[in-house]
């Protein structure tokens, strides 16, 4: 009997750590979902990156939203034509990475914004890195049609 408790002990850890990861991840969510202006100073768990890509800024969300629709772990916090704020949770212990995108025009062309950040933790192991390296090598291997802004 008393060898059967132990069993039960690294579900148990498990089933808490989550739990606090969720509350902690609540209190540290963004106010809004506009997309930060920049990555906190010495942060090694949040990557930006700006583009420029030939065509509309409707039609450049709209690839960002079809790539984000196909990941695992995603909740969508607002979309709109040219801007959207999803949440990714990681696999084990739901850790939340906050990920903005937003498109716009200059005088330029048309100009994608992408911000990744995780909510808790000092490091993400690269993980916003290769999210937003994924997010560009499927923007790039998109046809869009030119369009200028």
């Amino acid at each position: 009997m008393e060898s059967r408790r132990w069993i039960l002990i690294p579900p148990a850890i498990w089933i808490v750590c989550l739990f606090t990861i969720q509350i902690l991840g609540a209190f540290m969510a963004p106010d809004t979902s506009e997309i930060p202006s920049e990555c906190p100073e010495n942060s090694n768990n949040c990557e930006r990156l700006m583009m420029s890509v030939n065509t509309s800024p409707e039609a450049l969300q709209s690839a960002a939203m079809d790539w984000i629709s196909t990941q695992s772990g995603v909740s969508i916090e607002s979309e709109d034509a040219t801007s959207s704020h999803t949440v990714f949770h990681s696999r084990w212990f739901m850790f939340p990475d906050d990920f903005f995108v937003e498109t716009g025009c200059t005088e330029n062309g048309t100009w994608i914004q992408i911000h990744s950040e995780s909510r808790l933790g000092w490091g993400d192991m690269g993980v916003n890195q290769e999210r937003i390296d994924q997010l560009v090598e499927h923007l790039i291997e998109t046809p869009f049609e030119t369009s200028e802004c």
